[in-house]
């Protein structure tokens, strides 16, 4: 049976979100193409890939010392390999700094089509359609390929995570890695302690209607306490020195996906936007009945963020 493959993304053994949202989309759009959803884990051993099989029913593991750390050679490598020993339609890939980096290498590798930062795919008269962001997700457009294959991104958010649900299969596939050109040398993780907004389920972000940096201590950081959740900015409250680089929102800085994201004070500028539109809920706050950001807003209160955060702290 023919196959939907994702490409397994983990870090120091730990398997990203970004995976388990691949398995969903595999099993949605493997059940509607008549596939089988897979995944393929490349590692110095097979540790990751038993616990990505907790997720979905076939693992194919490729096990190396040069993939140790990632690198797109390695990972071209691995994954043409696990294609190449099965019958595989589509191969799927998170949207990510490395998932970018090697996609494109590998649809070249296979010859085949690809469509990047998809946020949906349906099936239609037999074959996938994409829907991808465009001009920073002002426009929609959908993508088919006309290839056998076809390799596709997806943007973190745009499927549900999936859970556990047993042990699949895990089946070796023998590689042949190569020279690989990148060698990395040390990974150092900036802003060390930095909290990791991308994975807050509730986020309140202030923007520049907040006026000046006591203010957005003042009324920002509060509610984001009071709902249990994490403060962010948009880029010129970042700029301005308000709060640290790790919690700007937008283009040039997190994506998020939270369950409910609060925007006060933040116009809705399609740099900003572009990095928290696939927010479940968006409550909106904005003195301008005319802010882009009502345009995607779940609810959206127009009035004076000084008057209207305070209110909702006294009943909160």
């Amino acid at each position: 049976m023919a196959k939907i493959l994702i490409i397994a993304e983990h870090f120091d053994g730990k398997v990203e979100d970004s995976t388990l949202e691949l398995c969903k989309a595999a099993k949605s759009l493997a059940s509607a193409l008549g596939a089988e959803p897979a995944a393929a884990v490349f590692s110095k051993d097979g540790a990751v890939a038993n616990e990505v099989a907790k997720y979905i029913p076939a693992v194919f593991s490729v096990e190396d010392a040069n993939l140790e750390k990632y690198s797109a050679d390695g990972y071209t490598a691995a994954a043409k390999a696990v294609v190449e020993s099965q019958d595989v339609k589509g191969v799927l890939i998170a949207h990510s700094y490395y998932g970018v980096d090697f996609a494109a290498k590998l649809a070249l590798a296979l010859d085949c089509g690809i469509v990047s930062n998809c946020n949906k795919v349906a099936v239609e008269g037999g074959a996938p359609v994409f829907t991808r962001n465009t001009y920073n997700g002002k426009i929609q457009e959908n993508k088919k390929v006309k290839t056998d294959k076809f390799v596709a991104t997806f943007e973190k958010g745009a499927f549900d995570m999936e859970a556990a649900g047993g042990a699949g299969a895990v089946t070796k596939v023998a590689a042949t890695i190569g020279a690989v050109r990148t060698t990395v040398k040390e990974i150092v993780e900036t802003m060390a302690g930095a909290v990791d907004i991308s994975q807050a389920k509730v986020i309140v972000a202030g923007g520049r209607g907040l006026k000046d940096g006591d203010k957005y201590k003042d009324v920002i950081i509060p509610l984001a306490k009071k709902v249990g959740g994490e403060y962010a900015a948009s880029r010129p409250v970042v700029d301005s020195g308000w709060t640290e680089a790790a919690r700007q929102v937008g283009q040039s800085g997190k994506s998020v996906t939270p369950d409910l994201y609060i925007a006060a004070g933040i116009s809705g500028a399609i740099q900003h936007v572009a990095g928290m539109k696939g927010s479940k809920c968006i409550v909106a706050i904005n003195k301008d009945p005319e802010a882009p950001i009502f345009n995607i807003a779940t609810y959206g209160i127009v009035g004076d963020l000084f008057e209207v955060i305070p209110a909702m702290m006294e009943n909160l």
